[in-house]
This record gives C-alpha cells, sequence and structure tokens, in this order.
C-alpha cells in the first residue's frame, strides 16, 4: 500500500503593533462566554451546506449507503462577535477542539445510522470565526444518518444556494446517480416542531447485470417451452419433461434473482416479469393436458364410428344373405314350399311341414353349430307365415314377400344410463389443430406482453427521471 502526504505550507502574517493577535481574542472572548443559547429575538438562523465526495456501497436489501461529504454549517453568535477588537485580522481559524467549548446548533442527518468523523491523523473539522460572530463549522463525515436536539423555536435551518455540489460523477457498480435535490421540511414532535432539511440523491439501476442474468435466460426458457408444440400429440412423456423442465428452471431462476433484491411488500418490475414468464410456461403446460384429452376422445370417437360401421357391414351382408336364401325357396312334391338355406337346411313354412322335417332333422340338428341354430330361430312365427301364405296363389307371389318382415333381427335392449340424454362432449377438434394455432397464439401473446412491459417500465421511468430533474 502506497501512502501520499501532500505538503503544505502556512504563512502567519505578523500583527502590527497596537493590534489584538489571535489569541489575545479568543482568550478575551472565551472569559465571558457561556456555552448556551445565543441571546437573540428571533430563533438562531443556520446555513447548511453539503459537498458530496463520493457515494459508495450501495446496498437496497438493507436500504442504506455511505456518503463522503463535507458537511458545513454557518450561524451566528454575538457573544463571540470581536468588531469592537482592534483586530489585525477579520476572521480567525482554530483547532477543530475549540468547537466543544461554544455552542453548536447540533445539526446532523436524521435517518443516519452511523456517523464517524474522519480523523487522518486529527479529526477533519474546520472552524472559523468571522469578526460579526458568525462561525462556519466544516466537517469530514462519512453519514449513515442521525438527528439533532434543537427545534424550530431555537434553531432554524436552512440550505444554502448551492446547496449540494459534487467532487466528481458518482458512478456505482449497480446504480447511477441521476440526480439530486434539496427539501426544507417542518416536522412536528411531541417537544414542538423541528426545521428538518432533506437532501434526495435518485439512482439509476444498471440494467446490465439483470439482462445477462435474468432476462435472457427467460427468454431462452419460454422459446424452448414451445417445443412441445412442434412434437406429435402422442408424445406425452417428451413433452411433460420439456414444460415442467421449463417451469421449474424458471422457479429457480426466480428464486436466484430475488435474493439480491429487498423484501419490500409492493410489486417490482422482476416480479411482474418472472410472474409472467412462469404464467406463460405454465399455460403451455395446460394446453399439454388439453391436447391429451381431447387426443383421448378423438381417438374413442373414431372407434365408435369403425365399430358403427363394422355393424352396419354386416346387417348389409346378413340381409342379403337372407334375401339369396328366400328367393330359392320351391314347393315339394306335397304341394308344401320349403325353403334351403345357405346352410343346406330345409325349412317349411307351414307348422305342420317345419315339425315333420324338424323331427326327421333332430339328429343333425344337434350337430349344427350356434350360427345354424340362430338363423332357424331367426324365422318367423307360424301364425304370421299362416296368414302371409294364405293369400298366395302363386309362387311368385311368395317370392314377392317383405323379406325384412318375414326375417327381422331383433337387437336385445338393456337399460342404459345415458338413455333421453344428450351426449356429454363431442369434439371435433384436432390435436394437431390446437398445437398449430397454440404455436402461433403464445409468441404473439409473449411479444405483446413484452411490449407492454418495456413501454411501461423503461420510457414511463425516463420520464419520471426527467420530471425529477428539472
Amino acid at each position: 500500500m502506497n501512502w501520499y502526504c501532500p505538503s503544505a505550507t502556512a504563512r502567519r502574517r505578523k500583527c502590527p503593533d497596537g493590534f489584538w493577535k489571535e489569541d489575545a481574542i479568543i482568550q478575551a472572548l472565551m472569559e465571558n462566554y457561556t456555552k448556551i443559547l445565543p441571546e437573540i429575538e428571533d430563533a438562531v438562523q443556520v446555513d447548511v451546506e453539503i459537498h458530496v465526495q463520493d457515494v459508495s456501497a450501495l446496498n437496497e436489501i438493507t436500504a442504506d449507503f455511505n456518503v463522503d461529504i463535507l458537511y458545513t454549517q454557518l450561524w451566528n453568535d454575538q457573544s463571540l462577535s470581536f468588531a469592537n477588537y482592534n483586530a489585525c485580522k477579520r476572521n480567525i481559524t482554530m483547532e477543530s477542539k475549540f468547537i466543544t467549548h461554544i455552542w453548536t446548533p447540533n445539526t446532523c442527518i436524521i435517518n443516519a445510522k452511523r456517523t464517524i468523523i474522519h480523523a487522518s491523523p486529527t479529526d477533519n473539522i474546520m472552524v472559523i470565526l468571522y469578526e460579526n460572530g458568525t462561525i462556519w463549522v466544516n466537517y469530514r463525515i462519512t453519514l449513515r444518518f442521525e438527528s439533532y436536539s434543537h427545534n424550530k423555536d431555537e434553531v432554524t435551518l436552512r440550505w444554502m444556494k448551492n446547496a449540494i455540489t459534487l467532487m466528481k460523477p458518482v458512478q456505482l457498480p449497480d446504480f447511477d446517480l441521476v440526480c439530486y435535490r434539496t427539501n426544507n421540511e417542518t416536522v412536528l414532535y411531541p417537544n414542538g416542531y423541528w426545521d428538518q432539511l432533506q437532501v434526495i440523491f435518485t439512482f439509476k439501476r444498471r440494467y446490465g447485470f439483470y439482462i445477462l442474468q435474468a432476462y435472457v435466460p427467460t427468454y431462452l426458457t419460454i422459446i424452448v417451452s414451445w417445443v412441445g408444440f412442434c412434437m406429435e400429440p402422442k408424445a406425452l412423456p417428451a413433452r411433460t419433461t420439456v414444460g415442467v423442465s421449463s417451469l421449474l428452471a424458471l422457479t429457480f431462476q426466480f428464486g436466484n434473482i430475488l435474493k439480491n433484491l429487498p423484501r419490500v411488500s409492493y410489486i417490482k418490475a422482476m416480479d411482474v416479469w418472472m410472474l409472467g414468464c412462469i404464467t406463460f410456461v405454465f399455460c403451455t403446460i395446460v394446453e399439454l393436458a388439453f391436447v391429451c384429452f381431447i387426443t383421448r376422445c378423438f381417438d374413442g370417437n373414431l372407434k365408435k364410428k369403425i365399430t358403427r360401421k363394422q355393424r352396419q357391414r354386416k346387417k348389409q351382408q346378413i340381409g342379403h344373405s337372407q334375401q339369396l336364401c328366400f328367393s330359392s325357396m320351391s314347393p315339394n312334391p306335397n304341394g308344401i314350399c320349403h325353403r334351403t338355406d345357405c346352410l343346406s337346411r330345409t325349412y317349411s313354412l307351414f307348422p305342420s311341414a317345419n315339425l315333420m322335417h324338424g323331427r326327421k332333422q333332430k339328429g343333425k340338428l344337434q350337430n349344427n353349430t350356434m350360427e345354424e341354430a340362430s338363423i332357424f330361430r331367426k324365422l318367423p312365427s307360424p301364425s304370421v307365415s299362416m296368414q302371409n301364405l294364405s293369400n298366395a296363389t302363386h309362387i311368385s307371389e311368395i317370392r314377392n314377400f317383405d323379406v325384412d318382415g318375414l326375417f327381422t333381427f331383433k337387437k336385445a335392449t338393456y337399460p342404459n344410463r345415458y338413455s333421453g340424454k344428450r351426449s356429454l362432449l363431442t369434439i371435433d377438434i384436432r390435436p394437431e389443430t390446437v398445437d398449430k394455432l397454440s404455436l402461433v397464439c403464445f409468441p404473439l401473446a409473449f411479444t405483446l406482453f413484452n411490449l407492454v412491459y418495456w413501454w411501461y417500465y423503461l420510457f414511463n421511468t425516463l420520464e419520471h427521471i426527467g420530471g425529477m430533474t428539472e
């Protein structure tokens, strides 16, 4: 470590004969001086000035910062006036210990956490006494804010004309000093009214760190969450992995960012951004669930359609076979009409013939299959056959009978718990259509969210800062 000690030269002007020297003046003033509030009709007017040398360690989590300033106070105390002395100098510069022997307004910053006066190696306090009793005290202080003890009736504080000055532009790793302004207020305490001087420093956050650590990763995570829209609807494991991984990544990033931000109750810009991104990823998972649901419904409807078509095809085949079999009916030598079906079985259309024919074929009927037996059961009742055939005088009329009326298949009916109710769900949307629509709508919605977000927090903030600097 290198230490630099600037050299300084001082020259004291010799007082002519007959003039009071500084030490004699101070000794004469302090003989009858009492350290009390100066006698004055109005309150003591104290002028304050601040020269900012440096600002460092700005911490928004603990809401404090360090500022290195030169703090100047200027007030008048007629008890220390030496205008009636024949002094060779109009002002006297004294050591810092002199301040402990005179009355001071005891002014300081009300919200200080800790105040330190520089001592390198002695206290950096400058005290100047003017011949009219005006005292100029200058401190070099590293502030973290405090309070003062005299009310408005005793001490009145005011800023000088150029109250705040900067030695150099203040630049911090995370913030830039945009502007500063002063204010003078009167605060009511239980013991009375106090004058309060305020200096407000406005800092603008440098967003380069947050763009690289927060915004760019979230942009990439959002884009990755849209990859699931390009996958097949039935690729459920892959799409679920993409959505859940994106949601967990955003949650982890949000937790790391919150560690560097203060815990406040109001909504910050970063909160709006992260919650908005998490909402978009969550919506992709909801879209996945909806696609899986309509995929299942679509497959179910497709299976029902296929089953219905198969049943209709079977009915058509059975009806066609019945017509072919009925067309083969012919009378036997006894004048009784018989029918030979496709299974080479012969049935009579009259009850007596059926009975006799059934006795002859009893042994063969036991060896028939269930399909043959079902065809036998599907024949019309004897009464219907006799009634229809009694009116037939020729075999051609018999062949023109209503086949559907004779060979009618009745499906067994069972109680349906949905009978009398409308179908609960009929979906005609294909899953691929939903994915294509989402692939267009999600980027558009995210773009709109970005436009609104950056317009509000960027341009409005700049306008607000511009209004403060004016």
